[in-house]
Formats: structure tokens, sequence, C-alpha cells
């Protein structure tokens, strides 16, 4: 495994400086993003998609470095393939709950075995179009313009909305792996970036066009990703849409289709100055977000989940 996760590095945080600035938290030995809070306050989250705290993290440590830098909380969603446990956790965090399934391939479970449905259309993905692994900077004008497609379709906005400068940013990160599936005729119709840490394989994102989804592409991507990461100890395929586990949820049933084994994330929040944080979250709901003062003004009565700017793991 690689010295420092390919999330953890300020490389990487770099690449979502629209979101905040990258800062070095040394005693976790991972990049937080210092964000502009209400009322000119600053908070601490984890880059999109997980926060990698592995056993070795002094978090108490780590929070006192982040209040120094005056954040008033700190948010993120613990990689549920690095954080040893619910109850390591926290020790340093006052807020650990559920917070999505993560469905998975694990070495350790068995075989690589796709249901029926998944493996008949993986062979029409093997018929309809062609799938090779490459390099995100040669198809960058092709990935910009399928994720532009898929935010249009899906009205992204947020978190999601991920500029062009992400992207370029992404393209030279040690670790990331993209996969491309073109058309009979040559066109790129669907790409899957993923991120290795040589133990652990993670679904970053993936954008499928309209003759991508009628080609089964993203059952080619994935079984050609699961493949080629065959030799890691977990393929981390990632979570539903939204905010929460549902049992008809259609990415996380996608996704189960192709797993072994499956795996809580856990978000996990602590407030470093009570006082600011009184303040920020005055007139707001506590008991079901995190922050309270980042909750949309829809959270009603705690009927939200907990979450947080990290939000949705739909990744891939």
């Amino acid at each position: 495994m690689a010295a420092t996760h390919p999330y953890a590095g300020m490389s990487y945080a770099g690449t979502m400086a629209h979101l905040g600035r990258p800062f070095w938290v040394a005693p976790w030995r991972n990049a937080m993003l210092l964000r502009e809070a209400p009322g000119g306050a600053l908070d601490a989250a984890a880059p999109y998609p997980l926060g990698v705290l592995e056993e070795r993290a002094e978090l108490a440590a780590g929070m006192g470095v982040l209040r120094e830098a005056g954040a008033v909380s700190v948010v993120l969603v613990a990689d549920p393939f690095a954080a040893p446990s619910p109850d390591w956790l926290r020790r340093g965090f006052s807020r650990v709950v559920p917070f999505k399934t993560h469905w998975a391939v694990e070495r350790a479970a068995g075989a690589f075995a796709p249901t029926a449905h998944h493996r008949q259309r993986i062979r029409i993905a093997g018929r309809r179009c062609r799938i090779r692994r490459a390099r995100l900077r040669d198809h960058l004008e092709d990935w910009c313009r399928l994720y532009a497609d898929l935010s249009r379709r899906h009205g992204i906005t947020g978190l999601h909305a991920f500029p062009r400068a992400c992207f370029e940013g992404l393209a030279g990160i040690e670790g990331l792996h993209a996969f491309v599936a073109e058309s009979l005729t040559g066109e790129v119709i669907a790409m899957h970036l993923w991120m290795d840490d040589g133990r652990t394989a993670y679904s970053h994102l993936a954008a499928t066009s309209a003759a991508g989804y009628a080609a089964k592409a993203p059952f080619g991507l994935y079984a050609a990703a699961i493949e080629h990461f065959a030799a890691r100890e977990a393929i981390d395929l990632g979570g539903g849409a939204g905010l929460a586990d549902r049992a008809d949820d259609g990415l996380a049933q996608f996704k189960r289709g192709f797993a072994n084994a499956a795996r809580m994330a856990h978000l996990c929040g602590e407030v470093l100055d009570e006082a600011a944080y009184a303040l920020l979250s005055a007139g707001r709901d506590t008991t079901g977000y995190f922050p309270a003062y980042r909750a949309p003004s829809a959270v009603k009565g705690g009927s939200t989940p907990a979450s947080c700017t990290v939000e949705a793991r739909g990744g891939g």
C-alpha cells in the first residue's frame, strides 16, 4: 500500500479547492478541507468521498490541530476499509452514526460471482462495445462531455457539480485509473474512474451517455475493473444514491448485483468550538444533520439522516 492513501494526500485535496482550502492534519496523516462557514467562520471536512483514518491516527491530537486552525466543527465519512471500528472512531468523535452501506467484492469472501442478471448484461456489453483501460488525461474531453451530460440529465448541483479544474487535477493523481467504453464505431460512450491504494480499489465516479446505457456499458465497465483489481483485498463499489440507504434505490441494487460483501460507512462529527457552533446553529434542528448550520432549509424535525457536504458516496 502507498505511504499516503490517494484520498488522504494534499494533492487530492487540492483537486477539491473549490470547496475549501486544503489543510494537512499531521496526527491523522490526512488532508482536510477548511471551508467557509456562515458568519465568516471556518469548519473542516474530508474531501469527497471518504476520510481515511487508520488505527495509527491520533484522533485527539488531530482535533487539536483543527481547533487551532479555527475550525468550529469537523465532519467526515470514514473509509470503512481503513477505519478499525465504530468504537475506535468514538474515541475521537462524539457523533458516529451509520451513514451508507458500501457494496464490495472482497477477496476473503470468495470469487467474483455477479448475478445471472448482471452476467447477461456483461455479455451484451461485450458484444456492443469495446472496453479498455486508459489514462484520464488522454480522455479528459470525453470525460468532461460525459459528466456534463450526466449533470444536465440529473440536475446535479452542490458537491457533485465538479468544475473542470477538479478533473484536470484528478488526472495527475497517483492511483487514479480510468476505464473507457467505446461503441463499435469508436465513440466514447461511458467512462468509469477508480482510485487504488494497492490494498483497496474504490469506485470513484462514472458517467455514461444514452448510447452507453443502450449498450449496457456500465455493466462491462464494472466487470472489467473488478477483473483488473482482482488481487486487491477489497474492491469498494460504493453505495446508493442520495443521503441514506433505501431498499428500492436503483444504484444500490445495481452494485449489489456485483458484490459478495458489504460494509457500513459511518459519518463522524465533532464540535470543536461549542459557543460558536451553538450560535451558528441557533434555530435549526440539531439532531438530524451535522453540522446543523449546514442543514438544508427543508430539513425539519430530524427527518433527514445525519449528513455533511461529503454526502453522497453514490460515486461511481
